[in-house]
């Protein structure tokens, strides 16, 4: 690990980051002064790293997970209750669990349906390692995903062999967005759909949705994943909504299909898939 400048949400921060998931840097002296969020001495020509999607956890990033647990409780079911404790699995493995895992595990703790969907997160208990990769996703059962041990990287199962991709999300990024699509499914109603219009045309729909946020709806900004938004309302409606330049997929799960319907005229140019 390496301790520098690096950017993080466009943003400069200091702390430590791995070396080896550099993909480039940008000049410090241009940034503006709101950007930067370190107090650590800067000199003129100081520089700051970009890193890979799929990278190592950063602090920042620790921060953000744990603001987004705290909002997604708001509108899932997730444990309220205190940390839990990893000691068993820990003495199993013969390893630390990472971080971010632990806060996930403490987040998804006695609530059935992440380890009980077809897509699932493993029990405690059955989490395993495999070539070096701590193995806790699966459908049905086959492994799905995994944390890689050397990089703290994601790291997915693909036609029998681990594969770590930069442009990947990262570990912690997969699980939130598992999560929340575990839960969007476990509502009494679903609908899924297209946008059309500006939903499309946009270069970030995150940015575009925030025009539709209000004292009702929301958006979970800080999952910060390229080409993904995801809004939530007060009577805990999930939409998981995506764009790739070309079409736009919105997936919505609520308590009542009125609250569905309710998304669908506040969003406007929204075609939902007939059942």
């Amino acid at each position: 690990m390496k301790e520098g400048f690096y950017f993080y949400r466009n943003k400069i921060y200091y702390g430590c980051y791995d070396e080896k998931q550099v993909c480039g840097q940008g000049s410090i002296s241009t940034m503006k002064p709101e950007s930067i969020q370190t107090d650590h001495p800067i000199c003129e020509d100081d520089w700051a790293v970009r890193l890979w999607d799929n990278h190592s956890l950063l602090e920042p990033e620790y921060e953000d997970l744990q603001a987004m647990f705290l909002k997604m409780r708001l509108f899932m079911n997730l444990n309220i209750g205190p940390e839990i404790d990893f000691t068993a699995v820990e003495e199993r493995l013969n390893l630390p669990l990472p971080k971010e895992l632990k806060l996930v595990y403490t987040a998804i703790h006695n609530q059935k349906e992440y380890f009980e969907s077809v897509e699932h997160f493993l029990p405690l208990d059955e989490i395993y390692v495999e070539q070096e990769i701590i193995v806790f996703f699966k459908k049905k059962r086959i492994p799905i995903a995994g944390y890689d041990r050397a990089s703290g990287r994601l790291a997915y199962y693909y036609k029998k062999e681990w594969n770590i991709e930069r442009s990947d999300c990262c570990c912690y990024q997969f699980c939130v967005g598992r999560m929340l699509t575990i839960a969007l499914e476990s509502k009494p109603v679903h609908k899924k759909g297209r946008c059309k219009g500006k939903f499309v045309t946009t270069l970030n729909i995150e940015r575009e949705l925030e025009n539709y946020c209000d004292e009702k709806y929301h958006l979970l900004s800080e999952l910060h994943v390229y080409g993904i938004a995801v809004m939530y309302s007060n009577d805990k409606l999930i939409a998981w909504i995506r764009s790739n330049g070309f079409y736009t997929d919105i997936h919505a799960g609520a308590v009542d299909e009125a609250h569905i319907d309710a998304l669908g005229e506040h969003l406007g140019e929204i075609a939902w898939k007939q059942p």
